[in-house]
């Protein structure tokens, strides 16, 4: 098969002046006839050269084989879809298993509670790096083999997790087997946009998004279900979870990403035409582009993003801060159900079900917010904007400080049990809308840059959630559990305005914003 050394790209560039050195030149022979032929002759063969680069035929009724995003049958698209966001959850339950076997762990190293706490931290810190290096991969090499590379190295440091003889060893796979498996918290958005019309995306990133809450709320009951066994078993149950994820992903993940894609189309067309002047703009980049720098230079994007737009930061600021209250909750149930209503570790555990049920619950009601989606689409004259995706995060802005408040006024020992599991349904619930709601806008406006600006989200979001536990329960304990929940609730109570603020404004601050991207 014809390589990228194979087509006669060089011979061009070795034949024909670049473009720049001719405008250099053209005040010194202006009056220079056959400078002018030549100048002529060299802007012809660059056309000719850009006529042999390769495209996907939108236009045709017949789609190129190697075009995903037409030739794949719509289940087989949504089949991609639960692959990864099943992988993605098993991801982040990882992260929070950690929490109902901590005491084991304290036991068995001999180490306090701010030192076990940092196996959570470090997991989640690993989730918020990971996607500053793997996106840039994933848009120079593809999502397929970004996806396989990242899962195999993220199972490969959970064995260090499970064997480690030292704490330090613990804490070290913890946090590299969160940098790798953080490609499918931040990739995936890219993966999506990949196979799914703009118009038909908005069901499929749903569902995507209950796998960063889900997740969570998962990791705490299954630790739960194995307190009694050894501490290893646990995570010994969640590398066989990820081993399925990885077989998963070889059998049923395919390349996904256009212009690597396009780069098939050109070795198939070179092979066919027996002409190796056919090429992909990505194999111009791969050659001219060394690996190191260009992670170095893209993992500067998500910063950008933080820094020239206000409203991607705002965004990412929100939803690092409801899921830093969920990470917070890992340290703070424990304490509060174990405090105040005298619950076991098991029955802790079950605590947790309360977000889960929240977050099932919501979860249907995205068909009833798509379909409303699709009517704003058609009553604005077809023309889509991504500030139309905003409704989830409208539920998510009331519904969050409203579960909170119950929750908090609820945790009194005369008062049932089941107060504060509703309060914390209702903010599971908000949680939901809130990721819904912005992993939707992102993904629709900055198409261009999904991979990127999902990326700085992670990298927000995780951070914040790897620092809340640190100082969770020592707030609780400090404030009282009734205070200290009052004042995240009136955080959360703050952010109400955002998304209103942004239906109005979005479309003047995307318009200054360098990463939005608009099909329109």
């Amino acid at each position: 098969m014809s390589s990228l050394n194979d087509f006669d790209v060089n011979n061009f560039a070795e034949k024909n002046t670049s473009e720049q050195e001719i405008i250099n030149s053209m005040d010194d022979k202006a009056t220079d006839t056959s400078s002018r032929n030549e100048i002529d002759n060299s802007i012809s063969d660059k056309d000719s050269l850009s006529s042999f680069e390769v495209k996907f035929d939108n236009e045709s009724e017949i789609p190129d084989p190697e075009d995903i995003k037409r030739i794949l049958p719509i289940y087989r698209k949504y089949i991609i879809g639960m692959v990864i966001t099943l992988t993605s959850m098993v991801i982040t339950i990882i992260s929070s298993c950690w929490t109902l076997i901590s005491d084991r762990i304290m036991d068995h190293f001999h180490i306090s509670h701010e030192v076990s706490v940092l196996g959570i931290s470090f997991y989640i810190f690993g989730l918020g790096v990971g996607p500053l290096f793997l996106s840039p991969l994933s848009e120079l090499y593809g999502r397929r083999k970004t996806f396989i590379i990242s899962l195999f190295f993220s199972i490969v440091w959970q064995c260090l997790v499970i064997w480690s003889k030292t704490i330090e060893g613990v804490m070290f796979g913890r946090f590299l087997s969160g940098f790798f498996g953080s490609a499918f918290l931040s990739v995936a958005g890219g993966l999506f946009t990949d196979i799914f019309e703009k118009k038909n995306i908005g069901i499929p990133i749903t569902i995507y998004t209950t796998s960063p809450m889900l997740g969570p709320a998962l990791g705490p009951i299954i630790s739960g279900a194995l307190h009694g066994t050894n501490y290893k078993w646990t995570f010994i149950t969640m590398l066989l979870a990820s081993g399925l994820s990885f077989i998963c992903v070889i059998l049923l993940v395919p390349e996904t990403y256009e212009p690597v894609l396009l780069i098939e189309k050109a070795k198939r067309l070179r092979k066919e035409t027996g002409d190796e002047r056919f090429f992909a703009p990505m194999e111009l980049q791969r050659r001219d582009t060394n690996l190191l720098n260009s992670i170095a230079n893209s993992a500067r994007g998500p910063f950008g993003l933080l820094i020239r737009d206000p409203m991607m930061a705002t965004l990412c600021f929100y939803t690092g801060l409801v899921l830093a209250i969920v990470y917070l909750f890992f340290v703070a149930f424990p304490y509060i159900f174990e405090t105040i209503y005298e619950f076991g570790a098991v029955e802790v555990g079950c605590a947790y079900v309360g977000l889960l049920v929240g977050i099932l619950l919501a979860s249907p009601t995205s068909f009833i917010i798509q379909k409303h989606y699709e009517k704003k689409v058609a009553d604005n004259n077809g023309i889509s904007t991504p500030e139309m995706r905003f409704e989830a995060l409208y539920y998510g802005a009331f519904l969050t400080p409203i579960g909170l408040m119950i929750f908090c006024w609820t945790c009194y020992r005369k008062v049932h049990w089941i107060g504060p599991i509703i309060g914390s349904s209702i903010f599971g619930s908000g949680v939901f809308y809130v990721f819904t709601g912005v992993f939707s806008y992102t993904v629709d406006g900055y198409r261009k840059f999904s991979a990127t600006a999902m990326a700085c989200n992670s990298f927000v979001r995780s951070t914040m959630s790897a620092v809340f536990p640190l100082f969770g329960l020592q707030m609780y304990k400090g404030m009282g559990v009734n205070w200290a929940g009052f004042l995240i609730a009136c955080i959360t109570t703050a952010m109400i305005p955002v998304p209103f603020l942004f239906e109005k404004y979005g479309a003047k601050l995307r318009a200054k914003s360098p990463y939005a991207w608009d099909d329109n």
